[in-house]
């Protein structure tokens, strides 16, 4: 059976490379395999490249607007051509789901999100809703909001254990020589320098632009120009290669998180586990679904730069738990985190949702026959 033709909705983020470029470097092993994803369901890809080819009334209509918004009225737009669009991020899925829901759009939409109880996506949503057919989410805290606080039917939010490319991060040969933390959102850097400050082990951030929830806004700090970081600590960006290798050299791996509701750090929590290392997390509301205390990872309090640092020691004295910690978080995420399993998983949604009438098909058949039954 052939594949749904799939429009891809996404951001390009801050990246610089060309499709081609990332292709030959995960083909050499020197990236993580971003692109698979697109490539076994075999996606067109709207982003905001595809935006500066197109010319006419929309090209200007597209410079003064958004580029997520912009993106979202071409999907409306090319989604005759497709079986299935699939929007990943936040502010795509409530931009294409509202347009979706105003427009009557048939074609189903799969939108992929990890932060459904923002407000500015928790409170659109509940008025557009109509306008999305599925959510796959991995985080059970949020899959619970898109239930019980917008509005979705449970079989309408698929959950879906977050990848990892266990190929890309494998355990490795390495000296053990530093505490190691890396991430951007909801970060608490701050902790695990209170917690490292004296320590004789280097501590390697890896980290630029820190996002982070305050009351109804999202704050964005550069925290390689933040001052007052302890002599044994040392922020900067890192290439793909230079984060694995950071991992590798791991006496510990560190994920200092904020209070919030959404499974901040999985990406470095799964990275590192992947790699073999020992993993510390902050036990938050919303990460919940990947570590065991005490068995594949360990948690301490938000906020507690002193159960860190126990937790930190106690690691550095006992090398051979470090150790088995690490072996059992890679044994856990070739379990149930594998990169292949879930691109397959997705793969299966969007087959069903491809022979699957929509939301918008289903309302318009009722309000059809409403005249001839009142």
């Amino acid at each position: 059976m052939s594949l749904p033709k799939t429009l891809l909705v996404k951001t390009r983020g801050r990246s610089t490379i060309t499709h081609d470029e990332r292709e030959r470097r995960e083909r050499a092993g020197i990236e993580p395999r971003s692109l698979l994803f697109e490539q076994v369901l075999n996606c067109d890809v709207l982003d905001e490249n595809t935006l500066q080819g197109i010319t006419g009334f929309r090209s200007r209509l597209y410079r003064h607007i958004p580029a997520f918004a912009a993106q979202a009225i071409e999907a409306a737009i090319l989604s005759r051509s497709y079986d299935v669009v699939i929007t990943w991020s936040e502010r795509h899925s409530v931009a294409t789901a509202a347009i979706f829901s105003l427009l009557r759009v048939k074609t189903p939409h799969l939108a992929m999100m990890f932060w459904l109880s923002k407000p500015a996506v928790r409170w659109p949503l509940r008025l557009c809703r109509g306008g999305i057919d599925r959510i796959v989410t991995w985080s059970s805290v949020q899959r619970d909001v898109a239930i019980r606080d917008i509005g979705f039917n449970a079989w309408d939010v698929e959950l879906v254990r977050h990848p990892v490319d266990l190929q890309f991060f494998s355990p490795c040969d390495s000296q053990r020589s530093i505490i190691f933390s890396a991430g951007s959102t909801q970060r608490d850097f701050r902790t695990l320098a209170e917690a490292a400050k004296g320590m004789d082990t280097p501590v390697r951030i890896a980290a630029s632009l820190v996002v982070a929830l305050d009351k109804f806004k999202i704050v964005t700090t550069d925290v390689r120009l933040e001052p007052g970081w302890p002599d044994n600590f040392e922020v900067q960006s890192l290439t793909s290669l230079e984060l694995r290798e950071s991992y590798a050299a791991a006496r510990a791996v560190v994920v200092p998180l904020l209070p919030t509701d959404i499974d901040a750090g999985v990406n470095v929590i799964l990275e590192g586990m992947a790699m073999g290392r020992p993993v510390i997390a902050t036990q938050t509301r919303g990460q919940v679904d990947v570590i065991s205390d005490g068995d594949n990872g360990l948690f301490v309090p938000a906020g507690d730069a002193v159960a860190l640092r126990v937790r930190l020691d106690a690691l550095k004295d006992n090398p051979g738990f470090a150790e088995e910690l690490g072996r059992r978080g890679r044994r856990y995420v070739e379990a149930n985190h594998s990169l292949e399993t879930f691109v397959e998983k997705i793969r299966e949604t969007v087959e069903d949702l491809a022979i699957r009438p929509t939301k918008r098909r289903r309302s318009r058949k009722v309000s059809s026959k409403s005249p001839a039954s009142s």
